[in-house]
């Protein structure tokens, strides 16, 4: 998803459960912890656009009021390092899965190589590795009109960190930006581009979708879904993003949305959920008598019952 990140971020990470974090790291290992709950991925998003009015403090709490155990998706800004995130990631890993996302795709041109790319989840794994339990290798990747590199590199870079996680037995996730067809083809992108290796070896495969960025184009999710998983043959798959984005949403545009894809029946045999509200800190927090977070708590829970 492309995005503004706030430039004092850093601090306020820093200040985040500093104390807790230094007495649970001296023992800890570089080894997935437990592991997603494979049955179904309950997902809100987390990025970094909330440090200005919301305390991390605020964000667990709300967490911990949920009716499930979801899985965060904690976006990551390239300009901070793994060792800012440690406080925000444990604090969080103490009442939620993670999915960690250390390289949005609007910040995928950051890495000029697959290298660099590589760095960057390696100091990711290093450090934040006992808090997570799903990677994003690659995010929106087909979005090269806002990545600005050529498709090839972005695919080689996204196959030198998935084979890296895995022969470290890490779980991996992939995520496709779905378009309306006439724009762009995901279907045909992913032909052109990704080799057969890649997608054979992720453990999700992941559609970010936004119909605000596409006219309010609903497609045929079945048969989508169907042709994903056709595409990879041993993932599950998934929303790796949603939302009401637009400028002008209301409460009542967004709890319609909401429903919509928290509350869509399997539409495929390997379909596990995830959504990943985009902006659920913003529409969330404070999530004491909030309409959107209760409509989302209520689809995760009749789900879950």
């Amino acid at each position: 998803m492309k995005r503004i990140i706030g430039p004092v971020l850093a601090g306020i990470l820093l200040l985040v459960s500093v104390a807790c974090v230094a007495d649970r790291t001296s023992n800890v290992q570089t080894e997935p912890s437990a592991a997603v709950d494979e049955r179904w991925l309950y997902g809100i998003t987390v990025d970094d656009s909330w440090y200005d009015d919301v305390s991390a403090d605020d964000i667990v709490a709300a967490i911990e009021d949920m009716p499930v155990k979801p899985t965060v998706r904690l976006v990551m800004s390239t300009e901070l390092s793994a060792a800012d995130y440690e406080p925000l990631f444990a604090q969080i890993h103490e009442v939620a899965y993670i999915m960690a996302c250390p390289v949005d795709s609007s910040e995928m041109n950051s890495y000029e190589d697959e290298q660099a790319y590589l760095e960057r989840f390696q100091e990711a794994y290093e450090v934040l590795g006992p808090y997570v339990d799903l990677w994003e290798i690659g995010n929106e990747i087909n979005g090269v009109e806002w990545i600005g590199q050529e498709p090839a590199l972005i695919v080689s870079k996204v196959e030198v960190v998935n084979d890296w996680l895995r022969s470290r037995d890490a779980k991996t996730a992939l995520t496709m930006y779905y378009a309306r067809p006439d724009d762009q083809d995901m279907f045909e992108w992913m032909e052109e581009n990704l080799p057969e290796a890649l997608c054979e070896n992720v453990d999700y495969a992941l559609i970010s979708y936004y119909e605000d960025d596409n006219e309010g184009y609903i497609p045929d999710w079945s048969g989508v879904f169907n042709s994903f998983e056709d595409a990879f043959p041993d993932a599950t798959v998934g929303f790796g993003e949603c939302g009401n984005v637009a400028e002008d949403a209301t409460e009542e545009s967004k709890l319609r949305m909401a429903g919509f894809y928290y509350g869509l029946k399997a539409p495929s045999q390997r379909y596990i959920g995830g959504c990943f509200w985009w902006n659920w800190v913003q529409d969330c927090i404070p999530h004491e008598d909030n309409a959107v977070y209760d409509g989302i708590n209520q689809l995760m829970e009749t789900h879950a019952a």
